[in-house]
């Protein structure tokens, strides 16, 4: 596999079935310095999503999953539970690839899928920033699925997918959570243009995209009652505390999220 780098992984009796890979950027990617000079020190301050999700903030991010006000978790997951024969039955996958994986939660749905279509010969391939969280899914997905084969990917999917494996037969792309929403118009249109280039003609993507509702339901998706999400953005800081060796203090800061 090219510019794959595998590491080992223990994972038990079922760690024959499960191996872990990095996936080399496909071009150069500014580094947690550079996106933080160029995001912050200019109006709008911004800064990429990705670095929500060190070890600590993949599992806030778990958690706000589950909070009552967080409604595309479990939308989506309702949507998959309904539709994913149908979604097998059309793509009839040898290999699915989920970028942005996390938790892997939903995607239970899709491979229990695979397993009533007899697709058991069907590979995984979770892709994400996190590798504990690919371990602690690898985990559950094999429980579940004795059966099954996972290739986690480890790695920053906006660096380009020209690293991403080439398996032979049908892939199934999967995108979910509503994560091309996290893109400014452009760069939604770059991503899904640098994917469609790696897709064959025998090829699917399946993309979970919120819609615009009620911006009360929308704010408070993301102004938790519990402040998960706010001790999951606040996190960052700490992120940046650890990685940079700055002196933010969380507590001079708040948590607000409002809808444009």
């Amino acid at each position: 596999m090219d510019r794959l780098q595998q590491t080992s992984l223990a994972l038990g009796p079922a760690s024959g079935r499960f191996d872990c890979h990095v996936v080399e950027p496909g071009r150069a990617v500014p580094s947690l310095e550079e996106d933080v000079r160029e995001g912050l020190l200019f109006a709008p301050r911004s800064l990429p999503p990705k670095y929500f999700y060190d070890a600590r903030g993949s599992v806030l991010f778990d958690r706000i999953c589950e909070t009552p006000e967080y409604y595309p978790t479990r939308t989506e997951d309702a949507l998959l539970a309904r539709c994913a024969d149908a979604v097998i039955a059309e793509a009839r996958p040898d290999h699915v690839i989920e970028l942005g994986s996390g938790a892997s939660r939903k995607t239970r749905h899709l491979l229990d899928a695979v397993e009533r279509a007899g697709l058991r010969h069907c590979r995984y391939w979770p892709f994400d920033v996190c590798e504990p969280m690919l371990r602690e899914a690898g985990e559950r997905l094999l429980a579940r699925h004795p059966w099954l084969r996972i290739d986690a990917l480890v790695g920053d999917y906006l660096a380009g997918l020209d690293g991403l494996p080439r398996p032979e037969g049908r892939r199934l792309f999967v995108f979910l959570g509503s994560t091309i929403g996290n893109f400014e118009p452009q760069q939604a249109r770059d991503f899904l243009a640098g994917l469609a280039a790696c897709m064959g003609g025998r090829d699917s993507l399946l993309l979970g995209a919120d819609r615009v509702k009620d911006p009360s339901v929308l704010e408070a998706a993301y102004n938790d009652a519990a402040g998960i999400t706010a001790d999951f953005n606040l996190n960052l800081l700490r992120v940046l505390n650890r990685e940079l060796a700055a002196d933010f203090e969380l507590g001079a800061f708040r948590h607000r999220a409002v809808y444009d």
